[in-house]
């Protein structure tokens, strides 16, 4: 069985178009009845509603986008592609480089194994998403439909914590020995791509896929497989 290892890190929503959308549905909470309340919020408080509402949207692949891809196969040092001026087009570009770099580098006489951790629930999900956004077709390996119990996948927090449980990768790196994520953590992307730190997710989603793979190696050598 072959294993690809993968993290993604996504920021929210970039284009003048989709924050004014996003703006456009921020009303006053609802508890708010009076007039001179309602003007308060609209000046005090309506902008960071507006903020955080965007901010939301780096969980949301029809709004946010992918802007670092991290992957590995079983024995080589981890590797990514970024975007850094952002544009769709760059998404995109960085999204194709990608599958076509995991196909030309890694071979496989069977679709591999992807490895990620929450990767049934956001990474294959986010990708497919934004592919389908971006008009990329998705390679026949690409497992799109995957069921966290399926052999097309291995989600590290779902073997963990069951269907309906959860675990952060650096609580279960904790719990296994694994060096963890340090001073960085994945609700500091957005910021950290807005002040130009690009090649500091780079490392950090590198770093993130080779903690994947090393709490994935300890987990298949007590289930025997």
């Amino acid at each position: 069985m072959t294993f690809l290892y993968l993290d993604i890190e996504t920021i929210p929503a970039q284009g003048k178009a989709a924050k004014e959308r996003i703006a456009s549905t921020i009303k006053p909470p609802a508890q708010m009845k009076k007039a001179d309340t309602i003007a308060a919020w609209e000046k005090d408080g309506k902008e960071q509603a507006v903020l955080d509402a965007i901010d939301k949207t780096s969980f949301d692949g029809g709004m946010g986008h992918v802007c670092c891809i991290g992957w590995a196969d079983g024995k080589n040092q981890p590797q990514s592609y970024s975007v850094v001026d952002f544009s769709l087009e760059e998404e995109a570009e960085m999204i194709d480089h990608f599958f076509s770099a995991v196909h030309g580098e890694t071979s496989w006489s069977s679709p591999p194994t992807l490895v990620g951790h929450y990767i049934s629930g956001f990474d294959i999900r986010f990708i497919t998403q934004r592919a389908i956004v971006l008009g990329i077709r998705l390679p026949n390996w690409w497992p799109h439909e995957a069921k966290p119990w399926g052999n097309e996948i291995f989600d590290t927090m779902v073997k963990w914590a069951g269907a309906k449980g959860t675990v952060s990768l650096d609580n279960l790196c904790f719990a296994l020995g694994i060096e963890g994520k340090g001073d960085i953590d994945g609700s500091m992307i957005a910021q950290m791509f807005k002040n130009g730190k690009h090649e500091e997710i780079a490392t950090y989603c590198r770093q993130d896929v080779e903690r994947v793979r090393q709490v994935h190696k300890k987990m298949i050598a007590a289930f025997g497989e």
